[in-house]
């Protein structure tokens, strides 16, 4: 897959970068560790944006290259729209842990990991679905 075209992306690099978006907030929520949840605040954007140097795509791209996975290319717009939609998540975990509302942390990025885990383990991504749903209507009022 050629890595400079913008309007797609690996499903394999999403599935696993998903998969350690569970790891790492369920290790934040379980430690209350609020800083390592803006970790993610700021990984969602990169992704949400684009740009190539996410730290958890980084890292699913050399997963997938030690295991041999083929690139299996996938419309980057939806992603970058769930990315988006996961950026806010985080952003809303991250201040109710640093402002004491643990419970209510827990509660928005535990329905985030459920997220995350349906697109890492079952290729069912939610905010791809928001996507057609929102953003689609949308576009089309405006062609």
């Amino acid at each position: 897959m050629d890595q400079s075209n913008k309007f797609y992306t690996d499903e394999n690099t999403v599935r696993s970068t998903a998969f350690f978006v569970v790891i790492v907030l369920a290790v934040a929520l379980f430690f209350k560790w609020p800083y390592l949840v803006l970790l993610l605040v700021f990984d969602f954007i990169m992704r949400a944006l684009g740009l190539s140097i996410s730290p958890l795509a980084l890292f699913s791209k050399s997963i997938s290259k030690i295991f041999g996975w083929k690139a299996k290319p996938i419309f980057a717009a939806p992603k970058r729209f769930a990315a988006t939609l996961g950026s806010l998540f985080t952003l809303l975990v991250f201040l109710l842990m640093l402002n004491g509302y643990y419970d209510s942390a827990f509660a928005v990025g535990f329905l985030l990991i459920i997220l995350a885990s349906l697109e890492s383990f079952f290729k069912v991504c939610v905010g791809c679905y928001l996507y057609q749903f929102i953003v689609i209507p949308i576009q089309n009022k405006f062609k």
